[in-house]
């Protein structure tokens, strides 16, 4: 019997639109209904996911960040890895020299360049391409928990701890040479949560670990967890839950391995994995 069910956000439980549809709000009801509980598990910040649950009047633990926090409903911590700030922080001052959009991420807010999007549509300019894809990344989150830095040393100054650093680019030649300057290092656990981006994190962090956490917390055994996701920093998820589920948008390398793939995130996915697995008890 299910008794926790994980989920993504963006390409799983947020449509196409960015919003949560009124059958998949629904369907989350009808699992609390049935005494499941509920934890979104996303690279997004905790005080992202916060928000957007409060503005849907849903109760959620909160796996945030790739893994790199854990919240319980009540909004308290239980579990935190953060990057080395010395390492993090010259990382940050690499990237932004080579002009890479960055986001950087603390407990309070998402630190980006403030000539960030400007060096994306440049990429775009001198590739010749159009594409939506990266220079969204900003218009995901609230303005408000943004703030813009010029130099690397006003993070710095800030004091706060550093849970993941996201690198966009629309050159995929420039994005992997960063990427495998980095994997080369062997001090982060390195995933991408969609095309254009990798995401810089420490090295036990992932979505996986912190479930395992979560549902240790919880005494809620494993076999007991349906984990739903669509992107590469799902699997590890997937492979500690029960049962997993792809999204019908989800690359085919993640549907096959998964348990069950369901209808995309534009069709109410979530919505029917979960009837599916609880209707039929």
């Amino acid at each position: 019997m299910i008794k926790l069910i994980a989920m993504d956000l963006d390409g799983t439980l947020l449509n196409s639109k960015r919003t949560i549809s009124w059958d998949n709000l629904k369907a989350l009801r009808f699992a609390r209904s049935k005494g499941v509980t509920l934890v979104i598990a996303t690279g997004r910040a905790f005080f992202d996911v916060r928000h957007l649950m409060q503005e849907i009047d849903i109760q959620t633990h909160v796996i945030g960040t790739n893994g790199a926090t854990i919240h319980t409903i009540e909004g308290q911590l239980i579990g935190a890895d953060v990057l080395d700030r010395t390492a993090a922080l010259q990382a940050v001052s690499e990237l932004a020299a080579q002009h890479y959009y960055i986001g950087v991420y603390t407990d309070k807010n998402i630190y980006v360049p403030r000539e960030g999007t400007n060096w994306l549509y440049q990429e775009l300019d001198r590739l010749h391409i159009h594409e939506d894809r990266s220079v969204g990344f900003q218009g995901a989150t609230r303005d408000d928990f943004y703030r813009f830095f010029d130099d690397p040393q006003e993070i710095e100054k800030e004091g706060r701890d550093i849970f993941k650093i996201i690198i966009c680019s629309y050159d995929d030649a420039k994005l992997l040479k960063a990427r495998r300057f980095y994997e080369e290092k062997h001090r982060y656990n390195i995933v991408s949560s969609g095309i254009g981006n990798f995401e810089i994190m420490g090295p036990n962090v992932s979505k996986g670990n912190a479930l395992y956490h979560l549902a240790s917390f919880l005494d809620i055994p494993l076999e007991d967890v349906m984990a739903i996701g669509d992107n590469y920093n799902d699997l590890s998820m997937f492979a500690v839950s029960g049962i997993s589920v792809a999204m019908g948008n989800a690359d085919e390398v993640i549907k096959k391995k998964c348990t069950r793939v369901t209808l995309d995130c534009s069709d109410d996915g979530v919505a029917s994995a979960i009837y599916e697995e609880l209707k039929r008890k």
